[in-house]
């Protein structure tokens, strides 16, 4: 290979072998096929949780959620409330982008999450899915925002409740996925246009239409249903879906060759996917049926006196700790993350306002009591939960001590509500059927990562992987150093002897981040809420 080489990472946010291997064998994804033959493949392990925004955090730092400080879409929760929603001022480590560019080489990226509100870069960055629906601050340089194309998307939100047995389901699918295949065309067609102007050393793209599809369109994928949709339809919907992964196959390819021949290609994803469970665990329904959660005695009676309040009044008294949970008395709640995690707090003395839990001895003989009970809880005889564990058994780092007391993820048979403490507590069951809201797929920890290009051995399937290695492994090709805070060491085995012989792998210490000042990016309420219907829809938050 002539001259340095440049890395190329195309994001598949979702994307699983599950649905990707068979549509390179069979002829409908030939890029990825190619690739596949070319150089090496296997699965990339995902953070905990398997979710957006610490997997590609993890990504781009070559960090655990323990070090970059990002655990889930939200902020640690202020009190007994949801925390805010997370931002690229959440992170708390250097991103490749700022790496690679402060050694003087050229970067692109384009929605890898949490990049709102843009930083300037040496090179070219486009925003996430976090940004506010119509903000214009979406791009660094400003004025690379021509090349954006007018009226740019970066994400879209789906339908309203778009459930199969709706009577319009059919019309309400198809007009979704044709609205993602064009989003997709259209990025594909930014992300040309944008490195014909800056070539970059490295560029990454994340393309979120997979995820999209596999969420809402999973059974319909996989030949399993739903039942309650004519096989016909069921057809025509997966038809319409797997055009789009074929428009993604065309885009690897048109990218590859953009890039040049000296471009090393990372095909990612931030986390994998599965059907979605068969039922539900109200984990604070558990809580509460082991005195561990309580709820006011009098709530019926404070619900009705703040329905009756005028507007302004009823939305400052009607909310959960003045009408329901008696904090008090409570020891521990919990908030989902994704259809399969949830995050466990404990009402602890000095960090919740009515904290009920002394730290040390009887914050940790508490916590383990939840955590052993939680680990035994069986439905029909069969565990909810593959893991249960503490913090501390899941992150390190100086970010860890904001995570969660205890980290739950459930085996696929089980899932959890993203709908609050209120319905969970009236539930007057601990399990109860799945009710799928359009969802008939889930996040899996299973992602997947294709590497080919100069240098990389023709090595086929290889073990798995974790998502932290992404990061070493690019700065190594760059010929950059490694932080030495970065928590895995580069995939240096998936070259040739001969290029593996030729490339020094060189630690430096680790640097601090650049200080993002207040977190806090949202400019107003209006726009804060506008990127939580965005979420809500898609099932990411309450």
């Amino acid at each position: 290979m002539n001259g340095r080489r440049r890395v190329l990472v195309i994001g598949l946010d979702g994307a699983t072998f599950r649905l990707l291997g068979p549509f390179a064998a069979s002829g409908e994804m030939p890029e990825l096929a190619r690739l596949m033959a070319e150089g090496c493949h296997g699965e990339l392990r995902s953070t905990y949780p398997p979710l957006t925004p610490p997997a590609w955090s993890s990504f781009m730092t070559g960090k655990n959620p323990g070090k970059h400080g990002v655990v889930s879409f939200r902020r640690p929760p202020a009190g007994y409330r949801t925390g805010d929603f997370i931002s690229a001022k959440t992170l708390k480590a250097k991103t490749l982008w700022e790496l690679v560019g402060e050694a003087g080489l050229t970067v692109g990226s384009l929605h890898v999450v949490p990049s709102y509100p843009v930083r300037p870069v040496n090179g070219f960055m486009v925003s996430c899915m976090l940004s506010p629906p119509g903000a214009k601050d979406i791009i660094y340089p400003p004025e690379f925002c021509s090349l954006l194309g007018e009226d740019y998307v970066i994400s879209l939100e789906p339908p309203t409740q778009l459930v199969a047995s709706h009577a319009d389901y059919r019309a309400q699918a198809l007009d979704y996925l044709a609205r993602l295949r064009r989003l997709g065309q259209r990025r594909l067609e930014a992300t040309l246009r944008l490195m014909k102007e800056r070539p970059c050393d490295l560029l990454s793209v994340i393309f979120y239409e997979p995820d999209r599809v596999q969420h809402f369109f999973w059974q319909h994928l996989s030949g399993t249903g739903p039942p309650e949709v004519a096989p016909a339809v069921i057809e025509e919907i997966a038809s319409h879906a797997r055009a789009i992964y074929r428009d993604l196959d065309v885009a690897v390819g048109e990218l590859r060759q953009a890039s040049g021949p000296d471009t090393v290609t990372f095909i990612i994803s931030d986390h994998g996917f599965g059907p979605a469970p068969g039922r539900f665990v109200h984990v604070n329904r558990w809580l509460a049926d082991n005195g561990w959660l309580h709820v006011h005695r009098s709530w019926r009676l404070r619900r009705r006196v703040a329905k009756r309040l005028p507007a302004n009044l009823r939305k400052r008294w009607d909310t959960v700790e003045n009408v329901f949970v008696n904090w008090s008395r409570s020891f521990a709640w919990c908030d989902a993350m994704e259809t399969r995690s949830a995050a466990l707090w404990l009402n602890v003395e000095g960090r919740q306002p009515q904290g009920r839990i002394r730290p040390g001895a009887e914050y940790e003989r508490l916590r383990e009591e939840i955590r052993q009970g939680l680990a035994e809880l069986r439905d029909d005889g069969r565990p909810v939960f593959e893991q249960v564990a503490r913090r501390e058994d899941v992150y390190h780092g100086p970010m860890t001590e904001l995570a969660p007391d205890l980290l739950l993820y459930a085996n696929p048979t089980h899932g959890l509500r993203f709908n609050g403490l209120r319905p969970e507590l009236r539930a007057r069951a601990t399990f109860v059927d799945f009710i799928d809201y359009g969802f008939t797929g889930a996040h899996e920890p299973a992602g997947i990562y294709i590497v080919a290009g100069p240098d990389i051995a023709p090595l086929g399937r290889q073990d798995t992987k974790p998502i932290e290695s992404l990061a070493p492994t690019i700065l190594s090709l760059l010929g950059l150093p490694i932080p030495d805070g970065m928590d895995a060491g580069p995939l240096l085995d998936f070259l040739t002897p001969e290029a593996r012989a030729r490339t020094d792998v060189r630690y430096v210490p680790d640097v601090a981040p650049t200080e993002g000042g207040e977190d806090d990016a949202y400019g107003s309420e209006g726009d804060r809420a506008q990127v939580e219907a965005r979420l809500r829809a898609l099932g990411y938050v309450e």
